[in-house]
């Protein structure tokens, strides 16, 4: 895997995160919560990122 694709890999996982913490705020509490699920899909980008880019060195 090149750079460009773990971190693509990274963006689409995070991405895809926010979203569904925005589905489950909605769903849950009625009214979305774009700042925390900003950070969880950046928290989360990061990890798939990371976790990529080592499965990569071994």
């Amino acid at each position: 895997m090149t750079v460009v694709s773990t971190l693509g890999r990274g963006a689409a996982s995070g991405l895809s995160g926010a979203f569904v913490w925005v589905a489950v705020s909605v769903l849950a509490y009625g009214t979305p919560a774009p700042r925390r699920a900003a950070l969880f899909g950046v928290a989360l980008g990061l990890l798939v990122a990371l976790t990529t880019a080592v499965a990569k060195v071994r």
